[in-house]
């Protein structure tokens, strides 16, 4: 009686849904440092050594993204369906230091964390693309309907995952020229 509940549970987990798990998250911020006595020294600064934007501009702040993804799919009878999902997001920010800043008058200091926390709720909100991004493709590849064979329902599920890249791509770009690079949302020294 036993075995052949063991057998019953075993068949019946083989047919289940994948289920989904959190994705993989890498996040790194890296630092680059400016000098400067005035608002204007460190904006000059931060014009001159801040990381260059796609467009080759540099900003005060870069988030840069990208969301891998992976899964095994078998054949069942007539159709293929997905088995298991990995997705790993990885997110790299870079953000300016200020060398001088316990030196720095307090006014300027004042002004300069006014600065240094509107610019990463900026970027934080870039990191929060990504991230919507890799769970928005775990939740597509996961919910992608079984197909009639392996190869359609790959080609399927990776058009799903790339056109949710493109998507939350696009909001970024969207979101930069709204906020123009976080400059009207109080990301500058000026």
């Amino acid at each position: 009686m036993n075995r052949i509940v063991a057998v019953m549970s075993g068949a019946l987990w083989s047919f289940a849904a994948p289920v989904p798990a959190e994705p993989l998250v890498r996040m790194h911020t890296s630092y680059y440092y400016v000098d400067g006595l005035s608002a204007m020294a460190l904006a000059a600064q931060i014009d001159q050594l801040g990381p260059s934007g796609a467009d080759g501009i540099r900003y005060a702040g870069k988030t840069k993204w990208d969301v891998q993804w992976k899964f095994t799919h078998e054949q069942r009878g007539v159709s293929c369906h997905i088995k298991e999902v990995a997705v790993a997001i990885g997110i790299a920010q870079v953000l300016p230091r200020w060398r001088g800043e316990a030196k720095g008058a307090v006014a300027l200091r004042t002004r300069w964390r006014q600065f240094r926390d509107a610019l990463k709720r900026h970027e934080d909100r870039h990191a929060d693309h990504g991230l919507a991004a890799g769970r928005g493709i775990e939740a597509v590849l996961l919910a992608t309907k079984p197909a009639s064979n392996c190869e359609e329902i790959a080609l399927a599920a990776n058009a799903s995952a790339h056109a949710l890249v493109k998507k939350y791509r696009k909001l970024d770009e969207a979101y930069d020229r709204e906020t123009e690079h976080g400059r009207n949302q109080g990301a500058t020294l000026l």
